[in-house]
């Protein structure tokens, strides 16, 4: 993988947490499951001709990833060719609980398209992150960071997870190599691991993909609750 050169700089805002507050509904074409404009997990949304697609967005005390040499080619024996493990189970902190999330992001236009860069600050042209609705005792984003993909904090997770057969790399890393700009006609898609309060629930939160920060049409939500009447 190329070098990013503001990858560094992404790390540092990986434990910030969003602090935009939402206001209204989204101008963004979607494909809500329950027959209005309300996206779930599962839903494509498009924001100026660039189509996201939340894969996965699940609740979870651990989560078991793979290292990126691993992912490139184990050995088959549940180890990479150096000898290391080709998992590791990474347990959230006591009164905390994961949120895992798989976002895709498709350009089928004839132009490169920005895109938005998973982190708590604007960056580029936008941002990704998750957004907690407040309670009586329990503030709006408080408690909410974006795990680190890499650098130095206590706890930082970089390797691949792997979903239905897939295995995804950070989604920083994925959107690297496109310098905040995706080539017409192609695709990127990572995961973005989220670390919250172990009492949210899910109807609380929603992933947000914020092309333009200063717009509040160019914006993209997902809800992570399940759609009402759904079993």
């Amino acid at each position: 993988m190329r070098t990013f050169e503001r990858r560094a700089f992404l790390t540092t805002l990986g434990s910030v947490a969003g602090t935009a507050v939402l206001a209204g509904c989204s101008g963004s074409s979607g494909n809500g499951t329950d027959g209005d404009d309300t996206n779930y997990v599962g839903d494509s949304a498009s924001v100026d001709g660039l189509d996201m697609t939340l894969h996965v967005g699940r609740f979870a005390q651990s989560v078991t990833v793979t290292p990126r040499q691993a992912s490139e080619g184990a050995d088959g024996e549940g180890e990479t060719p150096d000898g290391t493990p080709s998992t590791r189970t990474v347990e959230s902190d006591e009164g905390r609980q994961f949120v895992v999330a798989v976002l895709e992001l498709s350009n089928g236009t004839d132009e490169p398209l920005g895109v938005p860069m998973p982190g708590g600050t604007a960056i580029s042209e936008g941002e990704i992150y998750l957004y907690k609705r407040g309670s009586s005792d329990d503030p709006a984003d408080a408690n909410v960071t974006q795990v680190p993909a890499e650098g130095d904090a206590p706890l930082t997770v970089g390797e691949g997870y792997t979903h239905d057969g897939t295995t995804y790399e950070r989604l920083t890393f994925a959107l690297g190599d496109y310098q905040a700009e995706l080539p017409a006609g192609e695709s990127a898609a990572g995961w973005i691991l989220y670390h919250i309060g172990a009492d949210v629930t899910p109807d609380r939160l929603k992933l947000v993909a914020n092309l333009d920060p200063q717009a509040l049409d160019k914006r993209a939500e997902w809800e992570l609750a399940e759609p009402s009447g759904s079993e």
